[in-house]
């Protein structure tokens, strides 16, 4: 048997779904397959603040950023396995917006296989994921909630169990696409809605990408006024905040 996928692995090379070379069998990465040189030039979030993870100067000698220095978020702590640019940006359109939740599926497979999730949870082992709810219209034109493929994955990963049902989103709101810090603040407010009691001291809300933090900060407000102790955040990306 592995002898046959030798086999076939040099006649239908993978091909990288970036740059379109063949991957080695020896380094492609799980479900969805970059090469060596795509793989090490992705944009790691490595240089953030610890409390919200957003993106830093590669010389800041600080650990918080400006607005988590005026004033802390209502989430305990958070990571982002990527700086939301370059290629990540294009991975992560593919796994919101693809058709096939298969390949959405993958797509976050592959970026969070690109990190080691046991470094992220160490310290911190939360009760149970919670994924971004959409709101039913959106759920019914898109096909599925990138974040829970994403909470699956790690679910998998980690043997922690998924909350599918507790907060719903009540409001249909206005895509954040384009909004800065203030107007997304004000459109998701109260978005949110607590439906049935969480028996959990630990929640990590999982989200795709983290642009300006309102949409997790108003999750985690929501969490914290119903008695949750302790809220953190991951999600694949975070993007530098403009305004």
């Amino acid at each position: 048997m592995e002898l046959a996928s030798k086999i076939l692995s040099r006649l239908f090379p993978s091909r990288c779904i970036l740059c379109s070379q063949a991957v080695d069998s020896s380094v492609k990465n799980k479900a969805v397959e970059l090469c060596l040189h795509c793989y090490n030039k992705q944009p790691f979030n490595s240089i953030c603040c610890i409390q919200c993870a957003l993106p830093l100067a590669d010389n800041s000698t600080n650990t918080l950023c400006g607005r988590c220095i005026q004033k802390q978020p209502d989430y305990d702590y958070a990571h982002s396995i990527f700086r939301y640019e370059g290629d990540i940006v294009r991975l992560v359109h593919q796994l919101k917006f693809s058709e096939k939740i298969t390949y959405a599926s993958s797509i976050g497979e592959m970026l969070l296989s690109a990190y080691d999730i046991a470094d992220v949870l160490k310290t911190e082992v939360p009760d149970c994921l919670l994924p971004v709810p959409l709101h039913p219209a959106r759920l019914k034109q898109r096909g599925f909630n990138q974040s829970i493929e994403i909470a699956r994955i790690l679910s998998k990963e980690r043997s922690l169990p998924i909350e599918l049902s507790a907060i719903v989103r009540k409001r249909s709101t206005t895509s954040q696409t384009g909004l800065n810090a203030k107007q997304r603040q004000t459109n998701i407010k109260g978005a949110f809605e607590l439906v049935s009691k969480l028996p959990y001291r630990h929640v990590l809300i999982i989200d795709d990408v983290v642009t300006t933090g309102s949409t997790v900060n108003e999750l985690a407000h929501l969490l914290k006024k119903n008695n949750i102790e302790r809220v953190g955040v991951l999600s694949i990306a975070r993007a530098p905040v403009k305004n």
